[in-house]
């Protein structure tokens, strides 16, 4: 006599992974539970870093763009996009699990009031700079 089980876990996988691939759906952040911060460049280029080592953000109007700028004790990113305020408040959470840049042609696949990033730069705090 055999019987087959259902495991929580294999639900909760094969959930995500059904989730990851909707070719129709453009995702610039997410949030969760996490120690780290992944970012995604437009080239696919990826760097994360530890949360511990976050220091502060800002956000602000660079020209035209909107921009939010995250430094870390080694490193500064900047972030350019549009309606990037929900994006900060999730990084004011220490929440934000990654971060992706889209080209800017693809702005009309999300919502008008929701954050689309255009690029993220990130650079090396060189010694003695402050």
């Amino acid at each position: 006599m055999s019987q087959n089980y259902k495991f929580k876990s294999l639900q909760i996988a094969e959930s995500d992974h059904k989730k990851a691939e909707d070719p129709n759906k453009l995702t610039v952040f997410e949030v969760g539970e996490t120690r780290t911060i992944d970012f995604t460049l437009l080239d696919g280029t990826r760097q994360n870093f530890a949360y511990i080592h976050y220091l502060t953000a800002w956000l602000g109007k660079d020209g035209d763009d909107r921009v939010i700028k995250i430094f870390f004790a080694t490193h500064l990113v900047t972030i350019k996009g549009y309606c990037l305020d929900d994006l900060y408040d999730e990084l004011i959470k220490l929440s934000v699990k990654y971060i992706k840049a889209h080209d800017e042609r693809y702005a009309d696949m999300i919502e008008e009031d929701k954050a689309f990033v255009t690029d993220i730069k990130i650079t090396w705090k060189k010694e003695g700079e402050d």
